[in-house]
């Protein structure tokens, strides 16, 4: 399977399983969509943080390995690069996910609600 059918799959996957949930909590009114937007969130920053400390993994042992090549040609220099990359990858990943309650608290405090037009929802603190 191609990589980009393979990413196209996962893509529509997600989409699925976010409109699934959100028509399933909108029978239950607005403490089930509040559930549902905090299981969302909950869910994308576990997937965030475990991705990022994958990538933490994965580009200290190609880092490593890349030690281990011979100077000449750009094999070695590009698994650096490769490596490097993916470790700050992983940084911006773990800042994502240690801002993004304070950020979200920040626009949620100015509004005091998030959602638009006539059905505003109150996010809770403990989302």
């Amino acid at each position: 399977m191609n990589i980009s059918k393979f990413t196209n799959l996962v893509y529509m996957a997600l989409v699925v399983l976010g409109f699934s949930s959100i028509i399933a909590s909108a029978a239950t009114g607005v403490t089930g969509v509040t559930s549902q937007i905090c299981g969302i969130v909950n869910t994308i920053r576990t997937v965030v943080g475990v991705l990022a400390i994958a990538l933490f993994i994965a580009g200290g042992a190609i880092y490593a390995v890349a030690h281990l090549l011979p100077a000449a040609g750009n094999v070695r220099a590009g698994a650096q690069g490769w490596s490097m990359a993916m470790i700050v990858g992983g940084v911006i990943g773990l800042v994502l996910v240690i801002i993004a309650p304070f950020i979200v608290n920040m626009v949620v405090g100015f509004s005091g609600t998030a959602g638009a037009g006539g059905g505003s929802i109150t996010l809770p603190a403990s989302c």
